[in-house]
């Protein structure tokens, strides 16, 4: 062969190694490629099965720019996740806020935000929304969690509402129309105020003679009757059972209140229709003025309720107006509705030390049952003082006692500790205890507790703290820090007499409590007073959203049980299911409960 023909030999075999390479690296590519597309494919898969087990909804985007929409959001909004893919999210949102929510999709930030959006049946809902950076397909994306909150915000401002609102009537109840008494007052300038207070005089009888439901609809009907004699910047209210209030601005004209109150006493002679019968009834009205009869809202309110006492004096049926010369002594400074409780005995004071060293103070169990099945929950660890000469005394006879004589904390630790060896003796499910005002302020409870723990054996999830809604509002600072600090360590927190008071109502969302204990004055009024029961199913549904267990003390009778039980109570306790008793008792209770 020839150099030349060798050489072109040379080549062509060299080509074709370079041809069979080439081959191989194009075969070998696709091969990675497939592998690559498979594995990809399986991670989509397992992406879209973990975001479709959150309950919450689940959006994956690139600057707003949908890339996935897991099932419980394509749910909430009533859309189909292949008809979005590849447009704007913020479009859903309400139209004064598209603008904010692409922002906010565009440039995510570590707070929380919320959005009204629109259901493709163009009906609205609030979420909350949460970003953060992920990858996805490979490529930088956003994850954003959307949480509906809409029906956690209509509970809050149904029981904001009911704070300041009368169910029955929609007419703004006491609490509510103080403060606008105050602030009218405060914007009186160089006019006056005019107050008037009504009774009805025969609303017993009423009740008494056709029921209680015609007495309610005679108070709305009343309600609507003077309603619509009003202006618009009048200020109407009702009190309480069956007492009214009228606030007429500084802005009325000059003795108009004089000739409104003719027209309602004229009204009032009106019969009222109560289920097809005829009602006739009197009122008594006391009328006061501002500046004239009082310097301030509580002034004012005070002569009121003097003159409205004079009309009924007289024999009701009449308006009487304010006059200095009926009172007959200066009238005493307004108590303060936080006074503080009156000074112990001191006898109780002197004789706690020996009591304490004797063991006369003790501990008794008042059992806490599920309602749902009447299983049973655990105990509350409530103190008694088995007094030699005096019996046996409830906390609230001799705790301020010990305040006074600086034994609350040695006392209150030796009952904790007591309550926590006796529950985990007994085989208790859980104990609670109540925490008086100087063990609030106590710097060393929590290591108190993690010892008593730590000795007695007891679990901290077995273990409930009780703070009143009064410790609450008192010390909000200091209750709210050792709350979080309880809850760090697996301590349960009670939020006792809950609704007693409006304080913790608005920040209920904010409260890491575990429980909720009702005051046990709106289980007495179950069934029998409507704006107890509207509170009650209001605070539970709340709760519900919450994630909150509310408990319902002074459990009395079969039908407050019926009620709490359909409302979706629950836990609950008092007389009807047990007694507070010795430990001997409790240990029988749990001994029937487990058997």
């Amino acid at each position: 062969m020839s150099a030349q023909g060798f050489i072109g030999f040379g080549l062509l075999a060299a080509l074709g190694l370079l041809g069979g390479a080439l081959v191989f690296l194009w075969v070998q590519g696709a091969f990675i490629r497939r592998e690559y597309e498979r594995q990809l494919a399986r991670q989509r898969l397992w992406s879209r099965a973990l975001g479709d087990a959150s309950l919450d909804g689940l959006l994956i985007h690139r600057q707003g720019v949908i890339l996935f929409m897991n099932s419980a959001l394509t749910r909430l909004l009533g859309v189909r996740e292949r008809e979005w893919l590849g447009q704007s999210f913020a479009t859903l949102a309400r139209a004064d806020e598209v603008a904010a929510l692409r922002a906010a999709l565009e440039a995510p930030g570590p707070e929380l935000a919320s959005f009204h959006l629109l259901r493709a049946n163009k009906t609205e809902l609030l979420v909350e929304i949460a970003s953060r950076a992920l990858e996805f397909d490979g490529q930088p994306a956003t994850a954003t969690a959307l949480r509906d909150i809409s029906r956690q915000t209509e509970d809050a401002a149904k029981i904001a509402r009911l704070t300041r609102f009368d169910p029955l009537t929609s007419l703004p109840n006491r609490a509510h129309f103080t403060d606008l008494l105050r602030q009218a007052v405060a914007a009186q300038g160089h006019g006056t105020v005019t107050l008037f207070l009504a009774d009805i005089d025969q609303f017993k009888r009423v009740n008494e003679q056709h029921g209680r439901d015609a007495g309610d609809l005679l108070l709305r009907q009343f309600a609507d009757r003077l309603g619509a004699m009003l202006a618009k910047d009048d200020i109407f209210a009702r009190l309480g059972s069956d007492k009214f209030a009228l606030l007429l601005p500084a802005t009325s004209a000059p003795n108009r209140g004089l000739s409104l109150g003719g027209q309602i006493m004229a009204s009032c002679g009106e019969p009222f229709v109560l289920h097809g019968q005829l009602v006739t009834v009197q009122l008594s009205i006391g009328l006061a003025l501002c500046p004239d009869h009082a310097a301030d809202a509580d002034q004012l309110m005070a002569a009121g309720e003097q003159a409205l006492l004079q009309a009924a004096r007289a024999g009701g049926g009449r308006l009487h107006m304010f006059r200095h010369e009926d009172v007959a002594r200066p009238r005493a400074a307004p108590v303060a509705l936080e006074a503080p409780p009156p000074p112990a005995p001191p006898h109780l004071r002197d004789e706690l030390h020996s009591a304490i060293a004797r063991g006369e103070i003790r501990l008794l169990y008042q059992p806490i049952y599920n309602l749902h099945d009447m299983s049973l929950a655990g105990f509350e660890a409530q103190p008694r003082w088995h007094h030699p000469a005096q019996g046996l005394l409830a906390p609230e006879q001799f705790m301020q006692a010990a305040e006074e004589a600086g034994l609350a904390l040695e006392l209150g630790a030796q009952l904790i500790e007591r309550a926590c060896a006796e529950a985990q003796s007994a085989g208790a499910p859980r104990v609670s205890l109540a925490l008086e005002a100087s063990q609030l302020q106590d710097p060393h409870l929590i290591p108190r507790l993690q010892t008593i723990l730590r000795k007695t054996g007891l679990k901290p999830e077995q273990l409930e703290i009780e703070l009143s809604e009064s410790q609450l509002s008192a010390r909000r600072e200091q209750a709210l820090g050792l709350i979080a600090t309880l809850r760090g360590q697996n301590i349960g927190v009670v939020l006792g007499d809950f609704g007693s008071g409006a304080s913790s109502l608005g920040a209920l969302v904010n409260l890491p409590v575990t429980r909720l204990r009702l005051d046990r004055r709106f289980t007495q009024k179950l069934g029998q007073d409507q704006t107890a029961d509207a509170i009650v199913a209001a605070i539970l549904s709340l709760a519900a959203n919450l994630h909150l267990t509310v408990t319902a003390p002074g459990i009395e009778q079969e039908a407050q049980l019926t009620l709490l039980r359909a409302q979706g109570c629950h836990t609950g306790q008092g007389p009807l299911l047990g007694e507070p008793a010795s430990r001997a008792v409790a240990r029988a209770t749990i001994r029937a409960a487990v058997s």
